[in-house]
């Protein structure tokens, strides 16, 4: 009769190869792993972006509307045929407003929306603000100015103005899109405001209704893009 330690089979181990083996396939459950956490995580990054940019873009608009719209066209002097305290450029606006009440106390004071180049290469849409002199018959400098940012990175800013034209009763199909504003007696009955990136992507593209204009009682119609005036057949 053989003894136990005879009729024993040694226990068989794992060879080189099945080590090899057994690490490879975990290396690339790992890898496959991390791929997905890596993309799930993207993925939520760039909807959370994709968010903060929708909601950035909204309240950006909202102000524009209440901010710019309500522009006051004031003349120099209050005599007839003199110039608007304004000043449209392709990349600029300036204007007189009332102070909103959720930015500081009330009153008019002078604003210029602009791109301003920032620090570190970080270009940003900014309003500025400064008191008016009645006694100072020219536009302000505003190199001292109060500097509110509204948006960051914006690359560029570019405006266009609504001319209705100088009888937008009589003749309401004059009206014309212009990237300078060229009439000092009077002012646009909309501003249209377009913001870009650096790759030249629209962040936001929106047209703004003046509040109070010269042309009184012209309302800026969206949809054909004119001035139409109330009461008259379009």
């Amino acid at each position: 009769m053989k003894s136990r330690l005879e009729t024993r089979r040694p226990h068989r181990g794992f060879t080189l190869i099945e080590i090899v083996a057994a690490l490879v396939l975990l290396a690339l459950l790992a890898t496959v792993l991390f791929g997905i956490v890596g993309n799930a995580e993207r993925s939520v990054t760039a909807a959370t972006a994709a968010q903060e940019r929708a909601e950035q873009a909204l309240r950006l608009r909202q102000f524009l509307r209440d901010h710019v719209g309500g522009m006051l066209p004031l003349r120099w002097r209050r005599e007839l045929g003199q110039p608007l305290r304004f000043e449209g450029r392709s990349a600029s606006v300036t204007f007189l407003a009332p102070v909103l009440s959720h930015i500081a106390e009330g009153g008019v004071m002078w604003w210029r929306l602009e791109v301003d180049p920032g620090e570190r290469d970080r270009p940003r849409l900014v309003i500025r603000r400064l008191p008016q002199n009645p006694e100072v018959a020219e536009i302000p400098d505003f190199r001292e100015a109060e500097t509110i940012v509204l948006a960051e990175p914006v690359a560029e800013l570019a405006l266009r103005y609504f001319d209705p034209g100088s009888n937008p009763v009589e003749e309401p199909e004059a009206g014309r899109w212009v990237t300078s504003w060229e009439e000092p007696g009077r002012s646009p009955s909309a501003i249209e405001v377009t913001l870009r990136d650096r790759q030249g992507a629209v962040i936001l593209a929106t047209v703004v209704q003046l509040h109070l204009s010269p042309s009184i009682g012209c309302n800026f119609d969206f949809q054909r893009g004119r001035c139409v005036i109330p009461g008259v057949a379009p």
